[in-house]
């Protein structure tokens, strides 16, 4: 609802007169407050946002016709700017979850990385308990990659027998990494 001295405030304000702006800012100022802070659930910010809006108003005074809703221009205008907000908010929000989650995926890199070289000393000396010759088998076969065929030509014994001291040197690590691994 258009109050009936909207025209005579307008045109005043036209003509640089503070009073008429005071006034204006007087009538307008708490229903504008509310409506802002309805859409942005922060008293600050909605408080900005009014503020935002009267110091448009007062730069942009000559300019305001007097014959159109003053109350439409300010409501409009602060509509238009709590969007902005909201969006600018938004934009922001989003930038700083997709910061921690980079920040996150180093993180989670890091340990991994901590994690393997840690798991991989573990391996290391539960390799040096085994006694020479699966010591050698295991060797070969797991960290050279050798076939079971390779590692009997190299070794002179049979496929059987690389076969069976692997899984025992392979069952021997495996318990030692269980109990050394936190």
């Amino acid at each position: 609802m258009k109050l009936p001295d909207d025209r005579s405030l307008v045109s005043r304000l036209n003509k640089d007169d503070r009073q008429a702006f005071d006034k204006i800012y007087w009538i307008y100022h708490q229903p504008m407050l509310e409506l802002a802070r309805r859409y942005l659930k922060d008293h600050q910010l909605a408080e900005d946002a009014v503020q935002d809006v009267f110091y448009r108003l007062w730069i942009k005074r000559k300019e305001i016709d007097s014959e159109r809703s003053l109350r439409g221009f300010l409501f409009t205008a602060l509509r238009n700017h709590v969007l902005n907000m909201v969006k600018i908010h938004k934009r922001r929000i989003l930038r700083q979850f997709e910061y921690a989650e980079s920040q996150n995926v180093v993180t989670r890199q890091a340990d991994a990385e901590v994690i393997y070289s840690e798991t991989e000393k573990i391996v290391q000396n539960g390799i040096k308990t085994l006694p020479e010759g699966k010591k050698l088998v295991f060797t070969l076969k797991r960290l050279k990659g050798y076939s079971n065929q390779e590692v009997a030509e190299y070794l002179g014994i049979s496929v059987h027998t690389v076969r069976s001291q692997f899984q025992k040197a392979n069952k021997i690590v495996q318990r030692f990494v269980t109990r050394h691994i936190d």
